[in-house]
């Protein structure tokens, strides 16, 4: 099985390299760094090479889903997991999801969780609001989401699927959805999903996210990014029903309003720009 990060900020790169290179057992890691080549990134790359993985540094910031088609696209005939650069690894969720692929799935998922020492959220941060960072709650059922995706990259190859490069994030803009979208349409053509709730890895975000300015600028992106996958009813519907169903938090009702306002507003400036081309 091959790790794929397709990173974007080296100090991430840098970070977890050494503890996720030790939940590996057999496997192969590759670091894809969307960035032009400078000296600081040549110098992760050697750390990485040195240390047992391997980095390349595709030269351009031309987005995630670019990224991710040039893993399917050289990795054509093995099993990848996908992981952000900010994924700390956990060797049971990896071998978990290797067992999956060898059973004979096609897209496997384990949960994402904030780490441990996260000790207190803000108050405008609830379960409710968990996606826009990028975790799972910590019970219940689970989505495969980019950040710890498993894909079989020879089925997407010989199905004729890559992800979408119109909902790609890239550099600082927070569009969404080539991950779920790609699923989909795996789904569709007959992959078979397999789901690891049970398994966890830690998803190490950046401070900077957890801030209300951060939060409000990515569900308005949520809302962008629905509007352009034409699911704008039922994206925002699916965005409401998120926003309301936090029963730890005594602030539900105004994180609704407040988040749910922003999603519409994505939504609707989405669809406006849809009209002009």
């Amino acid at each position: 099985m091959v790790v794929a990060v397709c990173a974007f900020r080296l100090e991430n790169v840098r970070r977890h390299l050494r503890h996720n290179l030790d939940q590996l057992n057999g496997d192969e890691y590759v670091v894809l760094l969307d960035r032009p080549v400078t000296p600081e990134a040549e110098k992760v790359a050697t750390q990485v090479n040195e240390a047992g993985g391997t980095m390349r540094i595709l030269g351009a910031t031309r987005g995630l889903s670019a990224s991710r088609n040039t893993v399917l696209r050289e990795w054509a005939d093995r099993h990848v997991l996908f992981v952000d650069d900010d994924v700390r690894l956990e060797a049971s969720a990896v071998d978990a999801v290797r067992a999956a692929f060898r059973a004979g799935a096609h897209v496997v998922g384990a949960r994402l969780r904030p780490p441990r020492e996260l000790r207190r959220l803000p108050w405008f941060l609830s379960s409710g609001q968990f996606h826009l960072v990028g975790w799972h709650r910590d019970r219940g059922d689970i989505k495969i989401w980019g950040a710890c995706m498993g894909v079989d990259a020879d089925f997407a190859r010989r199905q004729g699927l890559t992800f979408d490069l119109d909902l790609s994030r890239t550099g600082g803009n927070l569009q969404s959805g080539e991950d779920t979208s790609f699923i989909a349409l795996m789904k569709e053509a007959g992959a078979r999903e397999c789901l690891l709730p049970e398994h966890a890895v830690v998803h190490d975000v950046d401070p900077g996210r957890l801030t209300l300015r951060y939060l409000l600028r990515r569900a308005y992106w949520q809302g962008r990014s629905e509007a352009r996958r034409h699911q704008s009813a039922a994206g925002l519907r699916k965005e409401l029903t998120r926003h309301r169903t936090a029963p730890e938090s005594r602030c539900t009702p105004l994180l609704f309003c407040v988040y749910g306002a922003a999603t519409a507003i994505g939504v609707g400036h989405g669809l406006l720009l849809r009209l002009r081309k």
